[in-house]
């Protein structure tokens, strides 16, 4: 079989892995089985998706308004496909260390007759076809905006199909070469997640310093933006895609289709695109083997072994697991030596969940950047806007902002964010499904239904309150909340973020994703963490109308604050009680 149609083939064989195309008409076509899911999820996304699309569209629309007063309606394009490019770049670097060298097929094709570039490109087209899902909900409402309010033809359109096609292509790549180069010498440490981990931040300190960088070429003061503004021709673009120069391309051959600085930018944008798809395929070739296997990731009859080494590990799990509980089902200890034994319970259950989270890099990185990523850009922002702060308007603005008048609006907006962040995180929303073929410890183990939620509970719960804390202290570097505030605030962001744990957990626990075969899917493709935060994006957003009309209508701010308190406390209380009473029944009637 020739290298192309090799590709095509595997291809094919792994898009169906990505997407469960098999699985899902069998389940749901063929055995007729939980039809109410997809229906339901569907549902839930379009009502969702409607009126959030409805609100970024009248964004666009105002970001084109305000643009076009300078001739500059095109900064729109710029803008979300500088957004949908950087999103890619930076998480990609993990999406692309998941799907290489953590996926379950992975073993398999090793020994096959396919050569490593045939393996590379077919996973980074894999990738890619996931990213063209995420992208298109970013740049085709763009797209539409632009070309309704600037009159664009069938040229226009042609164009857009083709940088749509391309956008992914230039970060991905990116993405990918780092992530062999990391995983080539990660695994001749044999210390994964460390050394994954110090790839991942040295890559990442590199992109935030040139973002610094760049951005401190700008022009600074007032006069000298409005000169350049004036002066420099798709200024705006340039502005917002000094960033990452090949947006600027992609913007200028959409505003320009048919001419021939837009068909230049295009041939550049398409020659780099094509580029880098080759600098993969030759990295690829000299790294990607040679880097799986260094580090003992799939062996000579590899495959049983690992399996038969997950099996022994998860059997001396549940040992321990039911150690830890066998003083609660033996009726002889006194009552202190049961009260230790069901912590011991507990805590046996959340420590196993810290292990497998800490020793899966799939997991830790995918829960981490989670965590830090929003942090560290607002960190990036705090640090540069300094400089621009000698905008008088600016200033004057800011001072108003952070006047005490508007300390309790400042206290919500701190708690808000801090509870929205925590529906992202995926580490609750996840709690079972990362168990994938091991659920089957939670029924094995001599342990309660409301233990092993505890335990879980524990593990989600410590994770969700540890990645709060320093997007907590960039907020309040923003924000500056006095005392009082602060602690309002600080008790809304946990009530809330208790009740996103609880619900996230309950979530995941009656509809848990097990048949992923490759760690990243447990959390990169689990409907669970959307589910949870769209209902967490649906509630906060109405809230939000709430405290705007009660503002309008001159309602106290610390009504409005004991308020939000007494929601999301009743909310907690309500989740966790919703939990535990389910706990038996959804984890009895799981089937692994």
């Amino acid at each position: 079989m020739s290298s192309v149609k090799q590709f095509w083939a595997l291809f094919r064989t792994l898009l169906n892995l990505n997407f469960g195309f098999s699985y899902g008409r069998y389940t749901y076509i063929v055995q007729k089985k939980r039809l109410w899911e997809p229906i339901m999820i569907a549902v839930a996304l379009a009502s969702s998706g409607v009126t959030m699309m409805a609100g970024y569209i009248a964004l666009l629309n105002a970001i084109y308004v305000n643009g076009q007063t300078l001739g500059q309606g095109n900064m729109i394009l710029t803008l979300v496909i500088v957004a949908g490019q950087i999103t890619v770049l930076i998480l990609g670097l993990f999406w692309v260390i998941g799907a290489f060298y953590f996926s379950r097929e992975t073993p398999t094709l090793v020994p096959l007759p396919i050569l490593p570039g045939t393996v590379v490109l077919a996973k980074f087209a894999v990738l890619m076809v996931n990213e063209y899902i995420t992208l298109a909900l970013l740049l085709i409402p763009a797209f539409a905006v632009y070309a309704a309010r600037s009159g664009a033809g069938l040229l226009y359109w042609i164009t857009a199909l083709a940088v749509f096609l391309l956008a992914p292509v230039i970060p991905l790549a990116i993405s990918s070469i780092a992530a062999m180069v990391i995983m080539k010498f990660v695994n001749v440490r044999k210390s994964q997640t460390l050394f994954m981990v110090i790839g991942s931040v040295i890559f990442f300190g590199a992109y935030f310093w040139f973002q610094y960088a760049m951005m401190h070429m700008q022009p600074r003061s007032a006069a000298e933006m409005m000169n350049y503004l004036m002066t420099v021709q798709d200024s705006l673009s340039r502005t917002i895609a000094v960033r990452f120069p090949p947006s600027l391309w992609a913007s200028v051959a959409l505003s320009r289709p048919g001419t021939v600085q837009g068909i230049g930018s295009l041939l550049l944008f398409a020659a780099v695109s094509a580029a880098g798809v080759a600098a993969v395929l030759v990295v690829g070739s000299r790294m990607f083997y040679s880097g799986l296997l260094a580090g003992a990731e799939v062996a000579a009859g590899g495959n049983r072994r690992g399996r038969d080494r997950s099996r022994r590990g998860a059997e001396a799990r549940a040992k321990g697991a039911g150690e830890g509980a066998r003083g609660a089902f033996g009726g002889e200890e006194r009552p202190s030596e049961s009260l230790w034994a069901s912590r011991s319970a507990v805590a046996a259950i959340a420590h196993r969940d810290l292990r497998i989270f800490l020793r899966t890099p799939a997991y830790a990185m995918n829960g981490f950047v989670n965590a830090l990523i929003f942090p560290g850009l607002l960190l990036v922002w705090f640090v540069i806007g300094g400089d621009a702060n000698r905008d008088p308007q600016l200033v004057a603005l800011m001072n108003m902002l952070t006047s005490p008048q508007t300390a309790s609006y400042r206290a919500l907006v701190y708690a808000a964010m801090i509870m929205w962040t925590a529906g992202l995180h995926m580490v609750s929303s996840t709690a079972f499904s990362r168990d994938g073929k091991d659920y089957w410890i939670n029924k094995a183990i001599p342990v309660s239904a409301e233990k092993l939620i505890r335990g879980k509970l524990a593990f989600a719960l410590g994770f969700d309150l540890f990645a709060a804390v320093p997007l907590a202290v960039i907020l309040q570097l923003i924000v500056k909340l006095p005392p009082k505030s602060l602690l309002m605030a600080s008790a809304i962001a946990l009530a809330g973020t208790l009740w996103i744990t609880f619900v996230s957990l309950h979530v995941d626990m009656v509809r848990p994703y097990l048949k992923w075969d490759n760690p990243q899917r447990a959390m990169k493709s689990n409907l669970n963490g959307i589910i949870v935060w769209l209902l967490v994006s649906v509630v906060l957003a109405g809230l939000g109308f709430v405290v705007y009309r009660g503002a309008r209508a001159g309602w106290s701010t610390w009504v409005m604050l004991w308020s939000a308190l007494g929601i999301f406390t009743v909310l907690a209380g309500v989740s966790f009680t919703m939990l535990m009473r389910a706990a038996p029944g959804a984890i009895r009637s799981t089937e692994v």
